[in-house]
């Protein structure tokens, strides 16, 4: 089986080369590498003609959005399978194309492989994250919760002929659009690959929550399997749950929060009492310096020290 990876970029100087780097260090063969840049003007450009000679095709052109790059990357992929790695997202090893191609020999029947990921926080913290299996996948959807992401999966190149590229009228829940259609199709298979793929690094569109939800909302509202009767009372169900857990999640931190506060509280009061009795004990202490008695120990210990007699 061939192997098409594309990576789509547009300004991405800083993130891209670890992408490229771990693509080319996959142990899999044969691997088309397809890079679809969007005109960048930083110095994306630069770096990939330091790479060209290990990159099939690469494309530098105006686009309208990350979408319609990854459908460029489509069209021009002519593998059996399709991959995709773009700028700031990484697989985790060198190989994981090919264990993942050993799975599907193993299990023929899948046309959509996804595995675990690891995610990579604004905090600097990672965290690797397994999914929900397949049957949960469309309720996880319904509110983003423990389900796949694009660059932990894997896609028979078939898929795109089934049900076609990315609908690029969306500017962030493309690819969510395309994997509610890919779920509701009767004829085929989702699979889960019980493993870490890629590392994937949070802050991208996505994390504008409300334009996010926006589109996600807008494609429930439209395609047919969300529709549908029964659906609509699970979307509410599902939703209101959600609406509760967080607000319960929300409620448990407050009172860590003001736990945590009261603890902080109670050890600034402890610490002033601590500084006021050392401000005592040293005022003490300066003033039994200044006594007679403090005068004739000092003398003594020299005494002792000139005889060499210990100074305790």
């Amino acid at each position: 089986m061939t192997m098409s990876i594309i990576t789509v970029c547009h300004n991405a100087e800083s993130t891209l080369e670890k992408t490229i780097q771990q693509v080319l260090a996959q142990t899999y063969g044969p691997i088309e590498y397809i890079v679809v840049d969007g005109a960048s003007t930083d110095g994306t450009i630069a770096l990939l003609n330091r790479y060209a000679d290990q990159i099939t095709h690469l494309i530098s052109e105006p686009d309208s959005g990350i979408y319609h790059a990854m459908n460029k990357g489509i069209a021009k992929a002519t593998g059996d399978w399709i991959y995709f790695a773009n700028a700031d997202d990484y697989l985790l090893d060198s190989d994981v194309v090919s264990a993942v191609m050993a799975f599907v020999t193993d299990h023929p029947d899948c046309d959509f492989v996804y595995g675990n990921h690891e995610t990579r926080h604004r905090s600097g913290e990672s965290r690797i994250y397994e999914p929900a299996p397949p049957e949960n996948m469309l309720s996880e959807l319904v509110y983003l919760g423990n389900c796949f992401i694009q660059p932990a999966s894997f896609f028979n190149a078939k898929l795109f002929e089934v049900l076609g590229p990315f609908c690029d009228r969306y500017n962030i829940a493309a690819d969510y659009d395309w994997f509610v259609r890919l779920l509701a199709h009767p004829e085929l298979t989702v699979c889960h690959y019980p493993h870490a793929i890629a590392s994937y690094a949070q802050g991208g569109a996505s994390s504008d929550i409300r334009a996010l939800f926006a589109e996600v909302f807008e494609i429930q509202n439209r395609v047919p399997v969300y529709q549908q009767p029964e659906w609509l009372t699970r979307r509410m169900t599902i939703l209101q749950k959600e609406f509760v857990d967080k607000y319960a999640r929300l409620e448990e931190r407050h009172r860590a929060v003001v736990a945590r506060e009261r603890r902080i509280g109670e050890l600034e009061t402890r610490l002033d009492t601590l500084e006021a009795e050392a401000g005592e004990l040293a005022g003490q202490i300066a003033a039994m310096k200044t006594s007679k008695f403090w005068t004739l120990r000092e003398r003594w210990f020299a005494v002792k020290r000139q005889l060499g007699l210990s100074a305790d």
